[in-house]
């Protein structure tokens, strides 16, 4: 009886040793099944981000932006998906590289902002190329009566007319004999682009010389008037300027003379 005893504990010994064997077994497979599985897929979208730094008013270029792969669940609702959206527009605020672009970025057609360097003047990188006029803005008050009926706005172009009533004894040191006190009138910039407009105060694309000319014509009492161009008048204005005698002779205007009564 002890025998048969000791033959069953033996066997129930076994046993135990098997399961608690298989077990491990089992573990160490799972344990491994798991550290080999593919992680979980994430789905993605295409989404357009800036490709790098970009500062406002902006006009984008293809080299600005890049379609970058978004977690769909982090896509924001309003981010543009192809480039073609976006190049050629003009930026309100800056965009940080990487940052989704959306419209909301972007100047409204209604009232559009305006750049002071065109893009055709940008580089690859987005600075004016070194052969680039020195661009800028310049503001400038024009009375309605002198820019067309207050006609003028963001997007024409215009010609600059001048007009000063001239002094040869006040400006020239020896004015010649047949030199006389009168006005003079010229056209003096063509094909200036008008860039925004608040009630009679224009902005205007021009370069940093002719700025400081156009601020000393103001200082010194004459009259700057616009001359609305046609869409596509690329033409040259031709014109020499004007006083009494170019105007006489053209529009044969009698001349009074003093008579004795």
């Amino acid at each position: 009886m002890q025998d048969g005893s000791k033959r069953r504990a033996r066997l129930i010994l076994i046993v135990g040793i098997l399961l608690a064997t298989l077990a491990g077994v089992g573990t160490f497979l799972a344990a491994s099944g798991s550290q080999t599985a593919a992680p979980p897929v994430i789905e993605t979208t295409p989404v357009l981000v800036a490709a790098r730094e970009i500062p406002a008013k902006t006009t984008l270029t293809a080299a600005d932006v890049k379609v970058q792969a978004y977690n769909v669940d982090a896509k924001p609702p309003a981010a543009l998906v192809k480039p073609e959206d976006a190049i050629g527009k003009i930026t309100l605020q800056a965009i940080g590289i990487g940052e989704p672009v959306s419209l909301a970025k972007f100047s409204d057609p209604k009232n559009p902002a305006f750049v002071v360097v065109p893009a055709s003047f940008l580089g690859a990188d987005g600075a004016p190329k070194s052969d680039s006029p020195n661009f800028r803005a310049m503001s400038i008050t024009v009375p309605d009566a002198s820019a067309v009926g207050g006609a003028v706005q963001p997007g024409d172009i215009v010609d600059v007319l001048y007009a000063i009533q001239f002094d040869p004894v006040k400006f020239l040191k020896s004015p010649k004999p047949e030199q006389t006190a009168d006005f003079s009138a010229k056209i003096i910039l063509d094909r200036v682009t008008i860039l925004a407009r608040t009630s009679t105060v224009y902005t205007i694309r021009t370069d940093a010389a002719t700025a400081e000319r156009i601020a000393y014509l103001q200082a010194s009492g004459g009259q700057l008037s616009f001359l609305l161009r046609g869409p596509k008048d690329e033409r040259a204005s031709g014109t020499v300027g004007v006083t009494f005698g170019a105007v006489q002779k053209e529009f044969k205007l009698p001349i009074p003379e003093k008579i004795t009564p």
